[in-house]
């Protein structure tokens, strides 16, 4: 390698770079601070032709530019051309500098090109880069899942793609959209995957309607708690007309149990005061696909 000043207008960007984009304001800042520094970090460059092309660096060549400087410290390394994509992501990837999305493109093309590079095993690929094994795994499978499905968000992150590999591809489509909406925190579509993998129907499919009144930790409750179907029901039908708490949902696993072990029934009747308004039930309309309550008075009569 060799360390030189080289002007910024006999540098061009590297084709192969892995970053996709740039904002201006992230620019902006650096170009400030770069005004200010003292010392500037080098650019890794490789020769091409009578110029340099970047192999890592392209943003802080970006922020120079704007900053108005005429030349920058470079790093001048020797990178056959088929090489010059696995340099860049192994220095972008030692800074974490990468989007989930960037980082899949860049090592898929990498696997693509693996005969080139001399990459037998995905392991190879993930030694070269410094990563573990598991990680080029997931990345590629990610990679695979996001260009053969529709609908899934840029911004869906990698850990959550590949936590639900293993299940159906509606049921994975559904669990990323709910963490994409916010209605599953990380912990919790953790939890989810986990229950989903051996839930039956009746959980899966509460579990997974929009807006569920039953989380993640409920139907976990309800699974490792419950044996049979029956009273893994009862517990789900209760949570929808009575809207219960986690809390209260462990309460009433606990008293399920109990019941099946006494032989008394398991369903608990609803305790009618008059005057006070219960939520019997709550459903989505096959018209309008809304949900609709249906809420009695303590008379029997209904009120909505």
């Amino acid at each position: 390698m060799e360390l030189k000043l080289i002007p910024l207008n006999k540098i061009q960007p590297n084709p192969f770079q892995p970053r996709e984009s740039f904002e201006r304001e992230s620019l902006k800042e650096l170009a400030d601070s770069m005004k200010n520094a003292s010392v500037v970090q080098p650019i890794v460059v490789r020769r091409h032709g009578e110029t340099y092309q970047i192999v890592a660096g392209e943003r802080r060549w970006r922020a120079a530019q704007l900053a108005g400087f005429e030349e920058v410290p470079c790093l001048v390394k020797e990178i056959a051309e088929e090489r010059v994509l696995l340099e860049s992501l192994i220095e972008n990837l030692h800074r974490k500098d990468l989007t989930d999305t960037e980082r899949e493109n860049a090592i898929h093309e990498l696997w693509e090109n693996r005969e080139e590079l001399g990459f037998k095993y995905k392991s190879d690929l993930a030694r070269a880069i410094g990563v573990r094994p598991l990680d080029v795994e997931n990345d590629i499978e990610a990679w695979e899942f996001r260009h053969r499905e529709v609908g899934i968000p840029p911004s869906t992150p990698t850990y959550i793609i590949s936590r639900t590999k293993g299940l159906p591809v509606e049921e994975r489509k559904i669990v990323i959209d709910k963490v994409q909406k916010g209605e599953f925190q990380a912990k919790e579509a953790y939890t989810a995957i986990k229950v989903l993998r051996k839930a039956p129907k009746v959980i899966k499919k509460e579990l997974l309607k929009p807006k569920s009144g039953m989380t993640p930790r409920m139907a976990e409750t309800i699974v490792t708690k419950l044996p049979t179907e029956e009273e893994q029901t009862v517990v789900v039908e209760e949570i929808k007309r009575f809207r219960l708490t986690e809390d209260e949902v462990e309460d009433r696993v606990r008293e399920v149990r109990k019941a099946k072990e006494m032989g008394k029934p398991l369903r608990k009747e609803m305790g009618v005061k008059e005057g006070v308004v219960y939520t019997v039930g709550e459903y989505e309309c096959p018209h309008c696909k809304r949900h609709y309550l249906i809420k009695c008075n303590g008379k029997k009569d209904w009120v909505e």
